[in-house]
């Protein structure tokens, strides 16, 4: 009887393992792809800000170089017309 339920605890004991092992191998599996995912995330938002900061940049330039060559009446015309609205 005793060694009846030596082999029964024994074999608890390794499925105990196998599965422990199955399970903090799936936690860490999760882990690292929770972690990759936030990585990419951040790097993308990196990436976008960059590419919204070089369009503004870009409109200003554009908008600063069309007032230096415009003449003064027609700055006044789109004034008065701004104002306006």
């Amino acid at each position: 009887m005793s060694t009846v339920l030596t082999m029964l605890f024994a074999g608890f004991g390794r499925r105990f393992a196998y599965w422990g092992a199955l399970i903090a191998a799936m936690c860490i599996a999760v882990w690292i792809l929770l972690r990759q995912g936030k990585h990419a995330a951040e790097a993308d938002l990196a990436i976008r800000r960059a590419d919204a900061r070089v369009r503004a940049l870009q409109t200003s330039k554009e908008i600063r170089h069309d007032l230096q060559n415009t003449d003064r009446a027609d700055l006044e015309r789109r004034a008065d017309r701004w104002m306006r609205d």
